[in-house]
């Protein structure tokens, strides 16, 4: 990705199609939420029947398709203390 991007854009059109720019990895997917790092923090995206349409690294591009519900930017101490929730669980 170019490293000299500083802005991020979401363009959210009818609740189908979320265009994100200043990607910088996508953590996660499933059809009912993506993990995107960005240059301004996580982004989680919830809805139904998602589905990614396009990713490019290089150029910091994500495009999500589906019926978009939500999108919150989160702390990274919250993606760390649902990963360690998860494990938790799993060796119960």
């Amino acid at each position: 990705m170019n490293n000299e991007l500083k802005e991020q854009t979401l363009s959210l059109n009818n609740r189908k199609r979320l265009e994100i720019t200043g990607v910088k990895k996508l953590e996660s997917l499933n059809k009912s939420e993506f993990f995107v790092s960005t240059i301004l923090g996580l982004l989680l995206v919830k809805g139904e029947n998602l589905e990614m349409q396009h990713l490019d690294i290089e150029k910091g591009i994500l495009w999500i398709v589906g019926v978009i519900n939500s999108i919150t930017y989160l702390d990274e101490d919250l993606k760390k203390k649902k990963d360690e929730g998860f494990i938790k669980k799993l060796f119960k």
